[in-house]
């Protein structure tokens, strides 16, 4: 039934009263909010039917409740039940009823015989998503008057609709550009420490939350650990969190999302946990933080001011940051390694440097200053002793042959040709012939059956870890031999360097790295890596014996 109708209809009531109707629905379209709207209609419903008092409920994408006049208490209880098996049927199933031309009004005698309940569905595209309920204390109304009243429902119902969609769209809107801000801010810095502050602060404010914590997954200890909490009293102080414990443990454990409006009654709920000293915890939401499927962290957001529920937006929001930030983090972590990697570089190029001018100082350097000196020599003694001449030279070729042997050595450690040409096996032979002409031990090389040709990047990665593990011995173990050995086992190649020499204690080497005293074991495991390698070292109490073993293990699928 339309307005023409209805004014036709009742004779009950002057154009003008209609005309007010329609200045009052006119004015709902300039409320600025759903809540605001929902207050004014109700206003003048109450108001134009001379009701004592009502309540509205609105409950789509939004649910929003207003309630004015005044309400007995038998009045209250009966919209309370009509409220909550309204949005029950909405939350199961949106109720769709076949409507003629106007929504039905069902009228209720309140038990105490004080007055009457009109409720009326609010009812969009066959749809209920609401009821507006009216108490009369004493007055009745007109059949007619019920008429005009299922009308102007009809119309607040279709207002409410549009005002809804309108602020979704803004918020939908101002989503994008925080999401833009979001992402700027994110990708804009590689500094761990600035994108936690900056991930709390965008969480707090973006759901208008009372605290924010970001954790991450330390996988080697299976725990979270804390790297930035924050709340409106200031920051927070760390913990750590093993996953499964509290609802948040939950979280990391199912890389699930979690909305919980009621945390004490939830059996997941840990206060120790879950919630921050000092502070009542009345809602969080918490989302995984992951990357490639993988879970690295959560994300949570407590007490949602003024105290509010946190709604599905609210989770959609934090699931979009939360997904930015794991990039974000990703790209910073990266990009952090591969500083380190370079620094490590770096510092292995200075390293090498001055082990080369070292070397070159101790060998050649030397025999070349003292064959020159030999030489001066040799000048003096062809005038006064001419019979000792060939018993010098002889001395001298020895001298050359000598620096010869260690610039080549030099050479060879430094790019091995062969290596390149004809694959890991004959390097290593060679290797070990040059290095038993000046060695103070025996070395000794097994390649066995081994006779697998490796792409060149990984031959020379294991070649530099069997010359570290070398140089190790020949520095530090005082071994009179030296066993390197090659052989398959399964679809792995292993690769072992063995001395009989007095040993180390392992952790207490690994426990200098901290102090800078020793890198060699830490360059061998670190060049390991990067072929998918796995080095293994055994020696002093850890080995039982005397010497020390080195292995590596590579894998031939990446050979």
């Amino acid at each position: 039934m339309d307005w023409i109708e209805c004014m036709g209809f009742i004779d009950s009531d002057s154009e003008e009263r209609w005309l007010s109707y329609l200045d009052g629905l006119t004015h709902l379209l300039s409320a600025r909010s759903l809540q605001e709207l929902l207050a004014e209609a109700l206003a003048l419903v109450v108001n134009e039917f001379r009701a004592s008092g009502g309540s509205i409920l609105y409950s789509s994408i939004l649910t929003k409740h207003v309630r004015q006049g005044d309400l007995s208490a038998a009045a209250r209880q009966r919209i309370d039940r009509i409220e909550e098996a309204t949005i029950e049927r909405a939350r199961l199933r949106p109720l769709q009823i076949q409507l003629p031309r106007s929504p039905p009004i069902t009228r209720q005698d309140l038990p105490d015989g004080r007055g009457a309940l009109l409720s009326i569905p609010l009812i969009i595209r066959d749809r209920v998503h609401g009821v507006l309920s009216l108490y009369f204390a004493a007055s009745e109304l007109h059949v007619g008057r019920m008429q005009v009243l299922s009308v102007l429902t009809s119309s607040i119902a279709a207002i409410a609709s549009n005002v809804e969609q309108l602020y979704i769209t803004r918020q939908r809107l101002s989503q994008i550009g925080l999401f833009y801000q979001m992402g700027q801010a994110m990708t804009s810095t590689f500094d761990l420490d600035h994108l936690f502050q900056d991930t709390i602060d965008l969480a707090m404010s973006v759901i208008d939350a009372q605290q924010a914590t970001l954790m991450l997954l330390d996988r080697d200890r299976n725990q979270l650990r804390v790297q930035v909490s924050l709340g409106r009293a200031g920051r927070l102080g760390l913990q750590v969190v093993k996953p499964g414990q509290g609802i948040t443990g939950w979280v990391v454990d199912h890389g699930e999302p979690l909305v919980v409006n009621d945390p004490e009654a939830d059996e997941r709920y840990d206060p120790a946990v879950d919630c921050v000293p000092g502070h009542v915890l009345h809602s969080l939401v918490a989302v995984p933080l992951q990357f490639r499927g993988r879970t690295i962290g959560v994300l949570r957001v407590c007490n949602k001011v003024p105290p509010l529920d946190f709604d599905k937006e609210d989770l959609s929001v934090l699931i979009t940051l939360a997904a930015q930030v794991s990039i974000a983090l990703e790209n910073a972590r990266l990009y952090n390694s591969l500083r380190a990697d370079r620094d490590r570089i770096i510092e292995a190029q200075e390293k090498t440097r001055h082990e080369l001018a070292r070397n070159l100082h101790d060998g050649p350097v030397q025999l070349l200053a003292t064959i020159a000196m030999e030489i001066d020599y040799l000048e003096r003694l062809i005038q006064a002793r001419p019979s000792e001449v060939p018993e010098q030279l002889d001395a001298l070729r020895r001298l050359l042959r000598r620096a010869t042997q260690d610039a080549r050595m030099l050479l060879f450690e430094l790019r091995p040709v062969i290596l390149e040409t004809q694959g890991l096996v004959p390097a290593l032979e060679s290797y070990v012939e040059r290095l038993s002409e000046n060695s103070r031990f025996a070395l000794h090389f097994d390649a066995g059956q081994f006779q697998n040709h490796l792409r060149p990047a990984v031959a020379g990665t294991v070649f530099s870890i069997v010359q570290e593990a070398v140089n190790n011995v020949e520095k530090h173990a005082g071994a009179d031999n030296v066993w390197i050995s090659l052989r398959e086992e399964g679809k792995d190649l292993v690769v072992s360097v063995e001395d009989d020499g007095r040993g180390f204690d392992f952790d207490a080497v690994v426990a200098g790295y901290d102090q800078g005293t020793s890198f060699g074991l830490l360059n061998m495991r670190e060049r390991a890596e990067l072929i998918d390698g796995v080095l293994s070292v055994q020696s002093g109490p850890r080995r039982g014996r005397e010497g020390t073993l080195i292995q590596l293990r590579v894998g031939l699928t990446q050979t």
